[in-house]
């Protein structure tokens, strides 16, 4: 029971700590592109902020900002005025269930919709590929389903100056997030893990990447006694794709492995039951 309280008080002051640096996602964003919430995934792996999320993951939309269980993710389209005359205050924040917690970099809103430009995806998949030249469209679309998605984010440079204009951008916006939005879904579906990151570019990788850090993962991180130490038994494990600024991360939510070695519990469980199931039957 003590251990469980750890981790809830550990998870909790995580959530006030980024509390204070969340961006905004308006009412009036979500008055002019409205919200979808998506499918819940019991695959995938997600950590925010180097803290683990256990599934299930329900990948949403709610105005112009991405969310993961509650989580803003990103933010690809930056939001001032959906209106055609730019101008007016700004109405409270709002998140995933309509109240305000969020996590995310903020986007920059001093011209009336202007976009952000869609943060680089860096692909653990591409840290172990041979090819050394890569076109500008293959670094913005990495690997996963998630990562071909994330290309191709519509820009925007001023205030529009009609009605219809404007009507016709706030269509291209919404279904340009709702791509943004099934990308991921079907990623995670996959079985893919992504590390989002105030501090870093988001990482992406596939299913097999995934099960590799889940086997060495939580026992590091339950044995680590730095990040430096953490990262050196990732390494021992072959696990070379999580840097030092990530392990920080983790290490820094390192009463959560509980949760981790649960999750591998039941992947090793499954695994082993498919397994069995695949074996030929013996007939005498």
């Amino acid at each position: 029971m003590k251990r469980i309280g750890v981790i809830f008080l550990g998870i909790f002051a995580c959530g006030a700590a980024v509390a204070a640096e969340r961006p905004e996602v308006t009412e009036e964003a979500v008055e002019e592109l409205g919200s979808l919430s998506g499918v819940p995934q019991m695959a995938g792996f997600v950590f925010i902020g180097g803290r683990y999320l256990p599934p299930p993951y329900t990948v949403s939309r709610k105005g112009n900002g991405l969310f993961i269980n509650r989580i803003l993710v990103e933010l690809p389209v930056a939001w001032s005025s959906m209106r055609p005359e730019a101008g007016g205050g700004q109405k409270k924040s709002v998140d995933a269930d309509g109240d305000s917690e969020k996590v995310a970099p903020p986007a920059e809103t001093s011209e009336p919709a202007v976009a952000e430009e869609t943060k680089t995806v860096k692909s653990i998949d591409d840290l172990f590929s041979d090819e050394e030249d890569k076109t500008a469209a293959g670094a913005a679309a990495t690997g996963g389903a998630a990562g071909a998605a994330a290309a191709g984010s519509p820009q925007q440079g001023r205030a529009w100056a009609t009605p219809e204009e404007a009507q016709q951008k706030k269509d291209e916006h919404r279904a340009e997030l709702e791509r943004l939005r099934k990308g991921y879904e079907l990623a995670l579906a996959q079985g893919e893990v992504f590390f989002f990151s105030q501090r870093s570019n988001r990482v992406n990788g596939n299913y097999g990447t995934a099960r590799t850090l889940m086997g060495v993962l939580p026992k590091a991180l339950r044995y680590a006694q730095s990040p430096q130490d953490l990262m050196m038994r990732l390494k021992q494990g072959g696990v070379y794709f999580i840097d030092l600024g990530m392990c920080s991360e983790l290490f820094m939510h390192k009463n959560t492995f509980p949760l981790l070695e649960e999750r591998l519990a039941k992947i090793e469980e499954a695994e082993a039951f498919a397994a069995m199931k695949s074996k030929p039957v013996t007939r005498w």
